[in-house]
């Protein structure tokens, strides 16, 4: 069964984008993430690019096909050591590559490969649709979402401080408010609240996977609420019967003692249908009185038998 991190890569790997620079955007996350360059031989490059998430891979192919023509090297090679195959992508025609690489801006424009480290170009990013494109691609290689049944906690690991500044720039910028932690050495950014997890999701376009977090949300205060409404009746209800049991054992010490009948007839009266009636409200016990009591009314008469029962010793 596909958990819920698979089911928003499936659903943000099949996403529409038409504008070039968007892809181009997209990409680059990927190939930052994913990606690695061999070098075979003097002036030969190619471009690696290896996940498990077959949702990542698939996009890609697809985003290396459409933005440079090339025909990539597709593999899946199994383990027992591993869940997943390891998806391999190998792209090794150098005229449409090195093009596409100094386009995403992994080439510098004498030729030379960037740090491996370093930040997205600003150019690339400077559309607003350009930065959810590339959140889109980073969460596909190398982004994780929890099940909102459980919990609401989303994290992208860059792979670089550098690269996670660059991250909690970008969510800071559409507004979301991003934590650092540290995931076996590695520096991970995470969103915590349900709210800025949906906003997150609407952002690199998994609505699908929006509307479902929202509808457990809101079944989940709903919960809540009927939780905490139950828990507060209980506790009122635990609270009455409490009173109710101390109300009757002072009745019955006066009746034990000096008897009801030495009582004034207003007191006798809430005494015997306090006994008859021990799981009644002060509500009920005013309706049955003669002529009937308000709420306070019936209260002050039993904290006046508490009294008398008190002073009996």
């Amino acid at each position: 069964m596909a958990t819920f991190s698979q089911e928003v890569r499936d659903q943000l790997s099949g996403i529409p984008v038409k504008p070039v620079h968007c892809r181009r955007a997209e990409l680059a996350a990927l190939i930052g993430q994913m990606g690695s360059f061999a070098l075979p031989s003097r002036g030969v490059i190619f471009l690696v690019l290896q996940s498990d998430s077959f949702a990542a891979v698939r996009r890609a192919d697809f985003l290396l096909r459409s933005l440079s023509g090339t025909q990539p090297e597709v593999t899946a090679l199994r383990s027992r050591q591993w869940k997943e195959p390891l998806y391999t992508l190998i792209v090794r025609e150098q005229e449409p590559l090195r093009r596409l690489l100094t386009e995403t801006g992994f080439l510098t424009a004498g030729g030379a490969l960037r740090e491996e480290e370093a930040r997205v170009p600003a150019r690339l990013l400077e559309r607003e649709c350009c930065r959810r494109a590339w959140l889109r691609g980073l969460f596909l290689a190398a982004g994780s979402v929890s099940d909102p049944h459980r919990s609401y906690h989303m994290e992208w690991t860059p792979g670089s401080e550098e690269r996670c500044a660059q991250l909690r720039e970008i969510l800071a910028g559409f507004g979301l408010e991003a934590g650092v932690t540290d995931r076996r050495g590695n520096p991970a950014v995470y969103l915590k609240k349900a709210e800025a997890v949906s906003d997150a999701l609407s952002l690199m376009g998994a609505f699908r996977s929006r509307l479902e977090l929202e509808d457990i949300r809101i079944l989940r205060g709903v919960r809540g609420d009927v939780n905490r409404q139950v828990n507060c009746e209980t506790a009122n209800l635990k609270k009455i019967a409490g009173a109710g049991a101390d109300q009757i054992g002072a009745i019955r010490k006066i009746d034990a003692g000096p008897g009801l009948l030495s009582l004034p007839d207003t007191l006798r009266e809430i005494a015997v249908l306090r006994l008859e009636n021990p799981d009644a409200s002060l509500e009920e016990l005013g309706q049955m009185a003669d002529p009937p009591l308000g709420k306070s009314g019936v209260n002050h008469r039993l904290r006046r038998l508490k009294q008398i029962a008190e002073t009996l010793g």
